[in-house]
């Protein structure tokens, strides 16, 4: 767990429009109901149909929720996730959520780059 890894997990999820405020001092301690919920944000955002159990109030509980939503991103974005660093929902989570926030994030660029490319190469066929 690095700063620069919390500020950059921080200014992908502001860019990609996470509505929460994420603060650097939010994963100094353990809060999973955040990761959970940035979990839950991150894999409706990848795709809508994903089916992710939410229920996180017990021990077992959130040891299925971790496992569900690993096993869809691993079959259906191929991004690998160590279950035991995002349990301890601290700075290790990070670095794991920031796997799927830079997967989004660099879509999302490049969707907005060919948007800008497409309206240039209109304004020069004019």
């Amino acid at each position: 767990m690095s700063f620069r890894e919390l500020r950059d997990f921080k200014e992908i999820m502001c860019a990609l429009g996470y509505p929460r405020l994420i603060s650097i001092e939010n994963f100094k301690n353990p809060h999973f109901e955040l990761v959970a919920d940035v979990l839950v944000w991150l894999c409706r955002r990848y795709d809508k149909s994903m089916e992710i159990m939410e229920e996180i109030t017990t021990e077992q509980d959130r040891i299925v929720f971790l496992k569900s939503v690993a096993e869809q991103l691993l079959v259906k974005a191929r991004v690998k996730l160590n279950l035991k660093n995002l349990y301890q929902a601290n700075g290790f989570a990070v670095r794991e959520m920031l796997k799927v926030a830079t997967l989004l994030y660099e879509a999302h660029r490049n969707a907005n780059a060919e948007e800008g490319e497409t309206q240039e190469d209109i304004s020069f066929d004019l």
